[in-house]
C-alpha cells in the first residue's frame, strides 16, 4: 500500500470531483473535496469530448484543494467508464526452423503477436476506436505442427501457434483523460474502471459471495458490475442515465437543461420547487406534481437498466446497489425493482454514510461520493493501472503498465510487432529428382536487438517510465538457391565401343522437359531427370537401341543390368549373335562364324590351325579369292574359292 497521500479525481458527464485521501487511524481521512460542474457539456456519455473545457473542470478541482492542504497536486488517480473494457480472442502462428529449440523469447514474440491479432479485430469491429490500451492477457492454450502442447520452451518444430484472450481500453478513453489532465498540470497516477473503484468500497470482499448487482448511475452512463461466487463476474454499461431525467423535465416544464437540472435536485428535498421557464414566467410547482411528469422518463432509464443487468447476469440479481449521483432520481429504485420483479427493499442506494472508516470532507456526501472515494483507496492499495511514458525507436509512447512493466508491454503500446525481431528463415525449394522429393533449405534468419537506454536487453526485459528502447529488426534469410549440380551427381562422359565403333555418351540431365547442365539453376517445383548411363539397358535405352537377342561385353554374355564402364566393348543383336558361310577352302568345304558385320579374309585363320611362320622350305605366303590375289580385309562370300598356303 501506498504511504500517501493520494489525489483521486472522478471525472464525470457533469461535474469533475476531487479529494486528497491518507491513510488515517482508523480506516481511510478525507483530508480535503472538492467538485465542480462543467462550464459546457464538454463530455457525454462518460467520453470526453471537449478537452480544454474539462482540464478548466479539473484544474479548478486542483487549485482549490491545494489552497485547502497548502501543498501542490502533481498526479491524480482516475477511472474510465465500464463500457470501455473490451475483450477479444485470437491466434498467431509463426514459421519456425525444426533445427533449433523454441526458446521463451521465441514464445513471447507469439503471444505478442496474438495480442496484437486481438487489437486487429477489434478494430474492425469497432470502426469508431481508432486504437486500444491492452491491459493484461491471458493464454488459451498453444500447439506445435497442429497438435496441442503445454509448453513451447525447448520444443523442435516447423510451426508454432497460441491463442489468447486480451483486454483492452480504447486509446481514445486513456489518452483524452490523459490529455485533460495534462493541460491542468497532472500527470495520470494510476487508471482503473469506474465500476471497479464503485465496488471496491460499496461491495466489499465480504458481500461478493452474493449475487448482486451495483449500478453507478451519473450523468451520462450508468455503469453496471455484477458480483457473485466471491468476485466480480462482469461489467456492463447504460449509455443513459440522469441527463435524460433532467431533458425529460425540460421537455414537461419548458426549461433550459441548467434550470431543468436545478429543479431536479430540488426535487426530493422540497415540498415545492420555484423556477423561471424558457419564456420567463415565474412559477411554483408541488414536487410531487412533478415527480409524476417525469414518471414514464423513470421508467424507461429502469427499464434499460434492468435490461443489461439480465443481459449480463442472466437472471434477477438477488439485490441491486445504486451509487453515484443520478441514483437520487425519483422514483428510480421502486421503478428497477418492478422491472426486475423483485421486492422494492432489495433495491438500495449506498451513500457514503454506509462507509465504514472513511472520515473528512463533510462537503462530500451521498452516492455520488462513492466512486471517487473508490479511485482513492484503490490507488492507494496500488490496484490500478499506472500509465507509463518511454520512448520507442524515438517516438515517445504512453501505455497502462502493472506492477511489472517488459519490453513486450511497451512494443505493443507502440504498435511495434515483437516477431519482427526474428527474422524468417528463407523460403525452401522443392524439386523431385528421378521421383524423389527433395528439399532446399533457405538460410535462417538473423535476430534482431533490443537496446534499453543503449544496454542490450529482452522482451521481457523490465522497463521504467522514461527508459528509452530502441529495436533493431532482425533480418529474414535467403531463399534457398541452388544448382543442378547441388541435386545431381556428377557424371563424366562415358566412352566405348559398340557393335565394333567408338561412342561417346554425354550425360543427359532434364528439367521441366528441357536438356540442362550442371550450371542450370533450379526452379521450385521442378521435375528433374537424369540418366547415370551405369548399367548395359541404360546405355542401350540413350543409344536408341532395342533390348532384343544377346548381348555380350567384352566378349562375355551378361544381361541388361549389367554394369558398364568407360572403355568397355558391348556387342548386341544380330552381331552378338554373329554370321555363317561356307566356302571352298583349299577345295574343301568351310563354315566360317563371325562376330561382325562382315567376314573378311583374316577370319579363315580362327576356322584353320594355320603355321604363321612359313614351314622349311616355303617362303611365299599366298592368298586368293576365286583365283585372284587376296589381302587380309578381303571380304568373303558364300562360296567363294579361297586358296591358303605356304609356297617354296
Amino acid at each position: 500500500m501506498a504511504e500517501g497521500p493520494v489525489f483521486a479525481l472522478d471525472v464525470g458527464t457533469r461535474k469533475v470531483a476531487g479529494l486528497v485521501l491518507a491513510p488515517g487511524t482508523k480506516g481511510y481521512h478525507i483530508r480535503a473535496a472538492a467538485i465542480v460542474e462543467h462550464e459546457q457539456r464538454a463530455m457525454l456519455d462518460g467520453q470526453i469530448h471537449d478537452i480544454p473545457q474539462v482540464a478548466l473542470a479539473i484544474q479548478a478541482v486542483k487549485e482549490q484543494l491545494e489552497k485547502k492542504l497548502h501543498i501542490p497536486l502533481k498526479e491524480a488517480a482516475v477511472a474510465a467508464a465500464g463500457r470501455a473494457l473490451k475483450t477479444q480472442r485470437a491466434t498467431a502462428e509463426e514459421e519456425i526452423s525444426p533445427a533449433t529449440e523454441i526458446r521463451g523469447q521465441d514464445v513471447l514474440a507469439l503471444e505478442a503477436a496474438a495480442v496484437q491479432e486481438a487489437e486487429k479485430r477489434l478494430l474492425v469491429a469497432s470502426e469508431n476506436q481508432p486504437a486500444y490500451h491492452c491491459v493484461g492477457y491471458s493464454v488459451v492454450g498453444y500447439s506445435l505442427d497442429g497438435h496441442p502442447i503445454g509448453n513451447l520452451v525447448g520444443q523442435r518444430g516447423r510451426r508454432m501457434a497460441t491463442e489468447v484472450i486480451a483486454t483492452f481500453l480504447p486509446r481514445v478513453v486513456v489518452d483524452s483523460l490523459v490529455a485533460s489532465l495534462q493541460r491542468a498540470g497532472l500527470t495520470m497516477a494510476s487508471l482503473t474502471l469506474e465500476p471497479i473503484a464503485a465496488s471496491a468500497v460499496a461491495v466489499p470482499a465480504a458481500m461478493r459471495g452474493l449475487n448482486l448487482a451495483l449500478v453507478d448511475i451519473g450523468a451520462g452512463t450508468s455503469d453496471i458490475a455484477i458480483t457473485g461466487q466471491g468476485t466480480i463476474t462482469g461489467y456492463a454499461m447504460v449509455p443513459s442515465a440522469g441527463d435524460e431525467i433532467t431533458e425529460a423535465l425540460a421537455g414537461s416544464l419548458l426549461l433550459d437543461f441548467h434550470t431543468a437540472e436545478a429543479v431536479k435536485r430540488q426535487l426530493l428535498k422540497n415540498a415545492s420547487v420555484t423556477f423561471t421557464d424558457i419564456v420567463g414566467q415565474k412559477r411554483t410547482l408541488p414536487a410531487a406534481g412533478i415527480i409524476e411528469a417525469i414518471k414514464p422518463a423513470v421508467t424507461e432509464l429502469a427499464r434499460q437498466i434492468a435490461a443489461q443487468i439480465i443481459l449480463l447476469n442472466g437472471r434477477a440479481p438477488q439485490a441491486v446497489l445504486l451509487v453515484g449521483g443520478g441514483s437520487l432520481t425519483p422514483g428510480l429504485p421502486e421503478a428497477l425493482a418492478g422491472q426486475l420483479e423483485i421486492p422494492p427493499e432489495r433495491v438500495a442506494v449506498r451513500s457514503r454514510e454506509v462507509l465504514n472508516g472513511i472520515s473528512g470532507a463533510k462537503n462530500l456526501q451521498g452516492p455520488q461520493a462513492i466512486t471517487p472515494v473508490g479511485i482513492a483507496i484503490m490507488a492507494l492499495k496500488q490496484e490500478g493501472l499506472g500509465l507509463a511514458r518511454v520512448i520507442v525507436n524515438g517516438r515517445p509512447v504512453h501505455f497502462l503498465a502493472g506492477q511489472q512493466v517488459t519490453v513486450t508491454q511497451a512494443l505493443l503500446a507502440a504498435g511495434i510487432p515483437a516477431r519482427l525481431l526474428y527474422g524468417r528463415p528463407g523460403k525452401g525449394l522443392g524439386v523431385e529428382v528421378n521421383g524423389r522429393l527433395t528439399f532446399l533449405r533457405g538460410q535462417p534468419g538473423q535476430p534482431g536487438t533490443i537496446l534499453v537506454n543503449n544496454s542490450p536487453a529482452t522482451l521481457d526485459s523490465t522497463v521504467r517510465p522514461g527508459d528509452e528502447i530502441q529495436v533493431i529488426p532482425g533480418r529474414d534469410g535467403a531463399d534457398a538457391r541452388g544448382t543442378i549440380k547441388d541435386l545431381v551427381p556428377e557424371l563424366a562422359p562415358k566412352t566405348i565401343t559398340f557393335n565394333g565403333r567408338q561412342v561417346t555418351l554425354e550425360p543427359l540431365i532434364i528439367m521441366n522437359d528441357n536438356q540442362v547442365d550442371y550450371h542450370t539453376p533450379v526452379k521450385d517445383q521442378a521435375r528433374i531427370t537424369y540418366e547415370p548411363l551405369d548399367t548395359v539397358a541404360r546405355v542401350l535405352a540413350r543409344l536408341g537401341e532395342p533390348l532384343e537377342g544377346p548381348i555380350l561385353l567384352n566378349g562375355q554374355p551378361v544381361r541388361p543390368e549389367a554394369s558398364i564402364k568407360d572403355g568397355d566393348n558391348l556387342v548386341t543383336g544380330v552381331v552378338a549373335a554373329g554370321r555363317a558361310i561356307t566356302i571352298i577352302l583349299n577345295g574343301r568345304p568351310a563354315t566360317l562364324k563371325v562376330q561382325a558385320a562382315d567376314v573378311l579374309f583374316t577370319d579363315v585363320f580362327n576356322y584353320l590351325d594355320f603355321p604363321s611362320t612359313p614351314p622349311p622350305g616355303r617362303k611365299r605366303l599366298v592368298m586368293e579369292v576365286n583365283g585372284r590375289p587376296a589381302e587380309f580385309t578381303t571380304p568373303l562370300a558364300e562360296g567363294d574359292q579361297v586358296t591358303l598356303r605356304w609356297d617354296p
